[in-house]
């Protein structure tokens, strides 16, 4: 990424202030641009956001959905939440978010494509800004540019949610002009098709996550039925690293060991996993060195008690060889077709679509998976022939093996257990939450200073700046 910021600070040249107007002809390059060009912009998109959700996956989201467990510095696993990079990271991209779209509705840069794709990466960040904080800067958040309001109020997660859907959809009606991409996409390399099935499969993602408050059915069977959503992991939107350099190569590759080792298997995905031989189990995790035996260790131990456990048990790691030692293994993955499937299966469950089957999206959901991680066809089949794999209708199983779907997809099963308690997340012995499990991220300290008015008002609104603060969409009744 530091490729292209040191692009961006070449071409935007700095006019050379004079006293008289000629020697301000003179001195401006007409072959320099004084604005940065869209392609440019997205490509920092394109690896910036992938790049904050990996991260985010992989610190947090994994630990939260106990597909990991930390054997140190363990505030993550315990709940010892304050607010979290995420914040500062995210409005950082979205001032490049904001730029790219601004200037693809401008005369002279004018393009549609641009636009929408810029819109698609608004929504997936302000989605998951206000499914992490609750309120949050969201109409005002950028106004500093044109009116000097450098302390944005805070929208109401409803408003931002109906943000999110309504650009979503306009996005997709801009794809339908099929103008091209003329270079910066790092994730589909200019193939306005596979964004405009991104941006449908992440309206289906955001109308599930907001059907406890609306009736969403005929919307989801709409998209479903116009068939311009994810058909198959070919599909998939991820950032694929190159590894020529520590800038485009999966950061957890350029950590040092000790770091790595941090993360443990759990016994909650290993309890899961290990009775169904499930194929994933040897891809992710290894077995321990010494007793050549899988050995998971509880979530949300205290600092000591995680020591100690790990010293005194044959605890097993991530693959290291996938996790740690390539830097182009891992992918970092805004939405995949498994998500999707998972999504559907969820839908159809719940009566919201008709369309295909519960079992049918929940089967391709796990297919996908596996296919996804390598796993051969034959032994995919050996163990969809489980009977305790075979879908048996319930929405517990469906959101079991969604956890697994969205392992390293930020913190997608979080947002999911908030809004159905599944998949089942038992806080761990020594958390610090009154056996709870938190629901959402305190605002940085510096809103309450920067920001304070609009802090305040945020902070009444949603019931205290406190990591148990529901959301607008967790605490609906229509299921």
């Amino acid at each position: 990424m530091k490729l292209f910021k040191s692009l961006l600070v070449l071409l935007v040249s700095i006019t050379i202030f004079s006293c008289t107007d000629d020697f301000d002809e003179i001195n401006t390059d007409p072959n320099t641009p004084v604005v940065v060009g869209q392609d440019l912009l997205l490509a920092s998109v394109t690896s910036d956001l992938p790049n904050a959700l990996v991260r985010i996956g992989w610190n947090q989201g994994n630990i939260t959905a106990q597909i990991a467990a930390k054997n140190n510095f363990v505030d993550q696993d315990v709940y010892q939440w304050g607010t979290s990079g995420a914040w500062s990271g995210f409005y950082g991209i979205l001032a490049e978010v904001e730029d790219i779209i601004a200037l693809s509705r401008a005369e002279g840069t004018k393009n549609p494509s641009y636009e929408a794709v810029g819109l698609i990466a608004k929504s997936l960040i302000y989605a998951n800004l206000t499914d992490m904080y609750n309120a949050i800067p969201y109409s005002e958040a950028f106004k500093g540019k044109t009116t000097e309001n450098f302390t944005p109020a805070y929208d109401d997660q409803e408003t931002v949610y109906q943000g999110i859907l309504a650009e979503l959809e306009t996005a997709v009606s801009l794809l339908d002009q099929n103008q091209p991409l003329r270079g910066g996409d790092l994730i589909y390399e200019g193939n306005t098709s596979n964004w405009k099935k991104l941006a449908n499969s992440l309206r289906l993602r955001y109308l599930l996550r907001t059907s406890k408050q609306n009736d969403v059915a005929a919307q989801m069977e709409a998209i479903v039925a116009a068939g311009d959503i994810f058909t198959s992991n070919a599909d998939n939107a991820v950032l694929t690293y190159q590894g020529n350099s520590n800038i485009d190569s999966w950061y957890m590759s350029t950590a040092r060991i000790g770091s790595f080792d941090e993360y443990s298997l759990t016994n909650t995905v290993f309890n899961f996993m290990d009775p169904l031989n499930d194929p994933r189990l040897p891809l992710w995790y290894d077995v321990h060195p010494d007793s050549g035996n899988y050995g998971p260790m509880p979530n949300g131990l205290s600092q000591d008690n995680a020591r100690t456990f790990d010293s005194n048990n044959d605890v097993s790691r991530f693959d290291l060889d996938h996790f740690w030692k390539s830097n182009t293994a891992v992918e970092a993955p805004l939405m995949k077709y498994s998500e999707l499937q998972f999504i559907l299966a969820e839908a159809h469950q719940r009566g919201f679509i008709s369309t295909g089957s519960a079992a049918i999206y929940y089967e391709n959901g796990i297919r996908a998976t596996m296919s996804y991680w390598g796993v051969a066809d034959a032994d995919i089949d050996t163990y969809m022939e489980q009977a305790a794999v075979g879908y048996d209708g319930t929405l517990n199983q469906i959101m079991e093996q969604k956890r697994l779907a969205n392992f390293m997809v930020g913190m997608e099963t979080w947002f999911d257990f908030r809004r159905t308690g599944l998949p089942t997340i038992t806080p761990g012995p020594d958390n610090v939450n009154g056996d709870r499990v938190p629901v959402r991220y305190l605002y940085p300290d510096e809103e309450k200073s920067l920001n304070k008015t609009n802090y305040d008002a945020a902070v009444s609104t949603i019931g205290g700046d406190d990591l148990n603060a529901k959301g607008w969409w967790e605490t609906g009744s229509r299921y």
